[in-house]
C-alpha cells in the first residue's frame, strides 16, 4: 500500500484550482460502550476505535471506559503546488465518499474531464441522511467522524461551517433485564475471558466465550453481561458474530486520534460539498469493465458505454463479491483472493421519532443487557444532538440479518418490547424509519472486516491498480483505516494522485 507522507497524513490537501469551488476545503478516524459506564469512570474523551485498541490490548474492553460504535481542499502552506498535465478522461465507479473525493482530488490536479457513474439514484453510498417525521435528519449510514483531531473528514466540516458535536461515550445508563443483576460488579469476568483471548490470539473469540463460560460455570447474569459486552464492544464495531472474530483479526490497522463527533444535520453536509462542481451521472449502474486495449470501456446495465484512460473503482466489498462487474481480463488471482478473504459486515438501525423523550434528556447511549444476547443491546439519544426525541437503536451481525426479513412494523414492534422492558410504559413512535443494508444491492453490507484466517494486508491487495489503467478505492482499500469515512477519502485522494503520477507528475512536491 502507498504510505503517505507526515503532512499528507494531517492534511490530504489538493492544490488550489480555479476547477474548485471555495466551498471545497482543507482536509486537514458502535456501539461501544460497557456497563461501568455507569458508575461514571468512562473515558470520554477518546474515539471509539482508539478505546477498542486500547481496551483489548490493556484486558480492559467493559471494564471502566465507556465505548461507542461511522472540500475548498486547500494546500497547508510550506507545500508549494507543482503543474500536473492534464490527463483524459477518468470514469469514477460510485458517487460514495472515495469516488467524490477522487474526483475532486482530479479536479484539482487539472483534470477537466472527470465523470462519476453512480448506481443509486442519490449520491453518498453509505452515507445516507433521511428525514425521520418528514424534517428532522438522521444518517441511516455512516453517522460518525471517528477521531475529529486533524481528521479530513473534520477539516472538511471546519472550513464550510458544518457543525459537529462530540459523542459523550460517558453519558450512558444501563438497563438490565433482571433487575437485581444491575449492581452486580463483574470485572473478574471480563478479565477472565480477555486473558484467555489473548493466551488463544487467533481462536474466534465465539469459540472462546463457549469455553471460558462452560470452563469458569459461569452463572447467567454474568453469561449475559459478557455477551452483552462483546455485542456492543465488538460485534457491532465490525458487524460481524464474534464466531468469525479473533483478537488477531481485530488489532490491526491504525486509529485516528481525537473524541468522535456527529452531524447533527447530517453527514450528507460532507456529500454535498465534496460533489459541487462534479459531473455525477446517477442511475448509471456499471455492469463491465473492458481494459484490454488502450482505453478503458466502462459499460453500465442498459448498454451505454464510456471510454476513459483510467477508471477508478469505488465499490463496496459487498458488491465486489456479487460480481456485480465483469472485468474484461479477469481480475488477477490476488485481487480475487482479497475479496474472499475479507468479510462485509452488517449493522442495521431502527430510529424511532416520538412525540416526547421518556429517558433522561441528557443520556447519550443506552444500554441494554436483555434475555436476548445480540439484540437490541445500544441505542443512541439524538435529543443532545438535536432536541428531537428520536433513538437511533443498533443490530449487527446475525441478528441484523436475520431482521432484514421482517416487515418494518415487526421490526418496530421488537424495539418497543425492549425499551418497554428497559422503561416500563413505552408511547407508540409517530414515524420510524428501518434500514436493510445487507439487502440493498448496491452495498450488500454495511463496512468491511477481517475475519478468523485473514489478515489486513488484504486490504492493500485489494487496492493494487491493474494494468496502471484501473484504480480501486473504497473503505475496504485501506489497510489502515478500513470501515471509517476518512479511510474511504484517504482511498479515493490516493486513487486520484496515482493517476497524477501515472501521467508523468504527482499533485503536490514532497
Amino acid at each position: 500500500m502507498t504510505r503517505v507522507s507526515p503532512t499528507d497524513s494531517y492534511a490530504y490537501p489538493c492544490r488550489a484550482s480555479p476547477n474548485l469551488p471555495t466551498a471545497v476545503v482543507a482536509a486537514t478516524n458502535h456501539s461501544l460502550a460497557t456497563c461501568r459506564a455507569a458508575s461514571g469512570r468512562a473515558t470520554p474523551g477518546l474515539s471509539r476505535r482508539v478505546l477498542v485498541a486500547r481496551g483489548v490490548g490493556a484486558a480492559t474492553l467493559g471494564l471502566g471506559q465507556a465505548m461507542l460504535p461511522g472540500c475548498g481542499l486547500v494546500r497547508p502552506r510550506g507545500i508549494p503546488a507543482v503543474p500536473a498535465p492534464r490527463p483524459r478522461r477518468v470514469a469514477i465507479v460510485g458517487a460514495g465518499i472515495a469516488g467524490l473525493a477522487a474526483a475532486a482530488e482530479l479536479r484539482a490536479a487539472g483534470a477537466d474531464d472527470v465523470v462519476v457513474l453512480e448506481a443509486r439514484d442519490r449520491i453518498g453510498g453509505r452515507i445516507w441522511t433521511s428525514k425521520i417525521g418528514g424534517t428532522a435528519p438522521v444518517d441511516l449510514g455512516a453517522s460518525w467522524i471517528h477521531g475529529i483531531a486533524g481528521n479530513p473528514i473534520t477539516g472538511i466540516a471546519n472550513a464550510n461551517g458544518i457543525r459537529m458535536l462530540p459523542t459523550n461515550y460517558g453519558s450512558k445508563s444501563v438497563h438490565f433485564h433482571e433487575s437485581a443483576e444491575a449492581n452486580r460488579t463483574r470485572d473478574h469476568v471480563l478479565k477472565g475471558f480477555w486473558t484467555l483471548a489473548r493466551q488463544r490470539p487467533r481462536e474466534p473469540l465465539r469459540a472462546l466465550y463457549e469455553r471460558y463460560a462452560s470452563t469458569s460455570a459461569l452463572a447467567v447474569g454474568d453469561r449475559r453481561y459478557l455477551e452483552y459486552v462483546l455485542n456492543t464492544a465488538i460485534e457491532h464495531e465490525f458487524g460481524a458474530d464474534i464466531a468469525e472474530l479473533s483478537l488477531a483479526s481485530i488489532s490491526g490497522g491504525k486509529v485516528w486520534p481525537g473524541r468522535d463527533a456527529l452531524f447533527p444535520a447530517g453527514y450528507h453536509q460532507i456529500v454535498n460539498v465534496l460533489a459541487k462542481g462534479l459531473d455525477i451521472r446517477t442511475g448509471h449502474a456499471v455492469v463491465g469493465i473492458d481494459h484490454r486495449g488502450s482505453n478503458v470501456v466502462l459499460t453500465t446495465a442498459v448498454g451505454e458505454t464510456f471510454e476513459a484512460a483510467f477508471a477508478v473503482v469505488t465499490l463496496p466489498l459487498g458488491v465486489l463479491k456479487k460480481r456485480a462487474i465483469v472485468f474484461t481480463p479477469a481480475l488477477p488471482p490476488a485481487k480475487e483472493h482479497a475479496i474472499d478473504s475479507l468479510g462485509m459486515g452488517v449493522l442495521n438501525k431502527t430510529c424511532l421519532l416520538f412525540d416526547d423523550i421518556f429517558w433522561q434528556p441528557d443520556v447519550e447511549l443506552i444500554g441494554y443487557v436483555g434475555a436476548q444476547p445480540g439484540q437490541w443491546a445500544e441505542a443512541v439519544s439524538l435529543y443532545p444532538y438535536t432536541r428531537q426525541p428520536i433513538l437511533m437503536m443498533f443490530n449487527a451481525g446475525a441478528y441484523a440479518v436475520r431482521t432484514e426479513a421482517m416487515a418494518d412494523a415487526e421490526i418496530v414492534s421488537e424495539a418497543l418490547a425492549a425499551l418497554v422492558d428497559m422503561y416500563g410504559s413505552v408511547p407508540p413512535p409517530r414515524d420510524a424509519l428501518v434500514t436493510r443494508w445487507r439487502s440493498d444491492s448496491w452495498s450488500y453490507g454495511s463496512y468491511s472486516y477481517v475475519p478468523v484466517g485473514s489478515s489486513f494486508a488484504q486490504y492493500a491487495e485489494l487496492a493494487a491498480p491493474i494494468g496502471g489503467r484501473v484504480f480501486f478505492a473504497g473503505e475496504a482499500t485501506h489497510e489502515e483505516y478500513p470501515a471509517t469515512v476518512h479511510g474511504a477519502f484517504l482511498s479515493g485522494v490516493r486513487a486520484a494522485r496515482r493517476i497524477a503520477a501515472s501521467v508523468g507528475s504527482t499533485i503536490h512536491a514532497s
